[in-house]
């Protein structure tokens, strides 16, 4: 079973096992000068198919056209297509500035000097007191004031 053949040694191995067809290099020299000649045909009579150029400049409008729809929805989903750039923003940012930014300055609490603080009343911090605390939490407060 385990019998080992000298392969070289076969008469089958010995023969070239490459042919070439039956009558081949007799025509192979018109078949070579037909290939030349269909090469060397002018490049404008060759016929070029107008899907061929239409194809690139459909693809990058299709692009385009893609991208667009991509932003349009996204403006329509957040709802922000029909403001006015400069309207809402800029209002909100004007009152902004004028409630916070511009007391908070320095150079206007300089000039206009320190504001005194409204006095709390006694009723006012107990319904504050017990809006925002639990029962526990002032019973606390309680016993560590008394």
């Amino acid at each position: 079973m385990n019998e080992q053949k000298d392969i070289l040694s076969s008469p089958e191995a010995r023969e070239n096992p490459f042919r070439m067809p039956e009558g081949y290099l007799d025509s192979f020299e018109d078949r070579l000068m037909a290939r030349i000649a269909a090469e060397e045909k002018p490049a404008a009579s060759r016929t070029v198919r107008f899907w061929t150029i239409l194809k690139p400049a459909l693809t990058l409008a299709a692009m385009f056209a893609l991208i667009f729809g991509m932003g349009y929805g996204v403006l329509s989903l957040t709802r922000t297509m029909g403001n006015k750039p400069g309207t809402d923003a800029s209002a909100s940012y004007a009152t902004a500035e004028e409630e916070m930014i511009r007391p908070a300055s320095l150079i206007n609490y300089y000039q206009t000097g320190p504001t005194e603080e409204p006095e709390l009343d006694e009723d006012a911090i107990l319904d504050y007191l017990a809006s925002e605390l639990s029962f526990s939490e002032l019973a606390e407060i309680y016993a560590q004031a008394y």
